[in-house]
């Protein structure tokens, strides 16, 4: 997955501003550009023509003093800004492609925060069709390595292509993870065949796990990859395991095609109970998937 530009959603809050630095950093890392995006939400209704006026001024103020941050941080990166007024998390979605990156902040972080409040970093997840970054205002400078959910969906794929490039990027170790949990107990009382079942199905995630393995090693054969198998469910495990990363990597769904709203149980639980700075990737469309080489290498677990 080629990374071409970054849109960050701005709205002067201090989560934004991670957004913003965090985004700035991966552009210079890849030679692209910044956009800013600031959205003047219009769930107004009828407040007359003067009101909606002070709401376009006071968003363009807004841009201008976020455009001024982002230029402080002293990199040199194209940074350029857009002020556009309707639903803040669909105006975002417009932007979305497979090479572009969305960026957004969040304060929501643990269970209680998810459950209690939810999150807009889920419908701008539904809504859109290209990568979302969504950055925790408390994300630390001392989070090391990155961590990416296995499945064998094409966004499970893209998920291991990305995270295998920002571990290069970033010099950093890869760590793959499948739960062996299963959704449907196995129904038995005889703690030998309920210990079989187990293995069986530690297996058969290890299996998934090499294949991983395999690609990630044949895109980036520098890195350092590690691979771990949980008996817990998958969202839970990797938001825990995340605690200390840089980046979390998970598919949207498991759905075989890209399609919006489609965001899975998996990605729900994640972005619901975010520990780390979480990427969300999407299957790649029926015509972006027809141009890519299917990585080749031998399988195998490292760690």
């Amino acid at each position: 997955m080629e990374i071409r530009g970054y849109v960050v959603g701005v709205d002067g809050s201090v989560p934004a501003r991670a957004a913003i630095r965090w985004a700035v950093a991966g552009a210079r890392e890849r030679g692209v550009g910044v956009t800013l995006v600031h959205v003047a939400d219009d769930e107004w209704g009828a407040v007359g023509a003067l009101l909606i006026d002070e709401v376009d001024q006071d968003a363009e103020k807004r841009l201008a003093e976020e455009l001024a941050y982002a230029r402080s941080l002293g990199v040199n990166v194209p940074i350029s800004g857009e002020a556009r007024t309707g639903s803040p998390m669909a105006e975002l979605a417009a932007y979305s492609d497979e090479g572009t990156m969305i960026a957004v902040g969040t304060h929501k972080t643990g269970f209680h925060y998810g459950r209690a409040f939810g999150s807009r970093s889920l419908q701008l997840a539904n809504l859109a069709t290209g990568p979302v970054a969504i950055i925790p205002e408390a994300a630390s400078r001392m989070r090391r390595g990155v961590i990416v959910g296995v499945d064998d969906t094409p966004a499970g794929e893209a998920a291991v292509d990305l995270a295998a490039d920002l571990a290069c990027d970033h010099h950093c170790e890869l760590m793959t993870v499948r739960s062996s949990e299963a959704h449907i107990p196995f129904d038995s009382d005889d703690p030998d065949e309920r210990r079989d079942w187990q293995l069986r199905r530690d297996d058969e995630a290890r299996g998934f796990l090499a294949t991983a393995v395999a690609r990630a090693r044949a895109r980036q054969p520098g890195i350092v990859i590690r691979s771990r198998v949980v008996r817990r469910p998958a969202g839970a495990a990797l938001n825990e395991l995340a605690r200390s990363a840089e980046l979390l990597v998970i598919g949207d769904s498991r759905r075989a095609h890209a399609q919006l709203g489609s965001l899975g149980a998996v990605a729900y639980d994640v972005l619901l109970n975010l520990s780390s700075p979480t990427i969300v990737v999407h299957a790649p469309t029926a015509g972006a998937r027809a141009g890519q080489q299917k990585a080749e290498g031998e399988s195998h677990v490292i760690g």
